[in-house]
């Protein structure tokens, strides 16, 4: 089992912004969605802790392992909040950082909201089942 201490991540709701317009093969016109600044920063944010901790404390990667996380947050806040709104980006980015191969793998998810600390903050506890 691993446990990471990770930065409060944006909602689900700042995940993405809107992109430039592009055109289908067959005419249509649409416009893209990208992930937004917030998004960006906090991905390089967990990228980097991880290959630190995989550097530092030699910390193991699940790859295609079924595995069991547990998450507890700690909003930043007194804000009445979504407690799924922060798993979004969460997830995504312990996958981008090279913790498992997709976030397809979690059979078990267990969230719980806990205090309020200033800043917010994320305790993530993951393990194979």
């Amino acid at each position: 089992m691993i446990e990471l201490t990770l930065p409060y991540p944006p909602s689900v709701n700042h995940y993405k912004t809107i992109g430039r317009i592009q055109r289908t093969t067959t005419g249509k016109l649409y416009q893209t969605r990208i992930n937004s600044n917030e998004t960006k920063r906090y991905y390089f944010e967990v990228w980097f802790l991880v290959q630190h901790l995989k550097a530092k404390e030699g910390l193991i990667s699940f790859d295609s392992a079924t595995i069991s996380v547990e998450v507890d947050v700690y909003p930043p806040d007194g804000r009445k909040r979504d407690l799924d709104g922060c798993l979004k980006v969460l997830l995504d980015s312990m996958q981008r950082a090279g913790l498992y191969n997709d976030d397809y793998q979690i059979a078990r998810l267990l969230v719980q909201r806990k205090c309020i600390i200033k800043g917010g903050q994320i305790i993530v506890r993951i393990s194979k089942l």
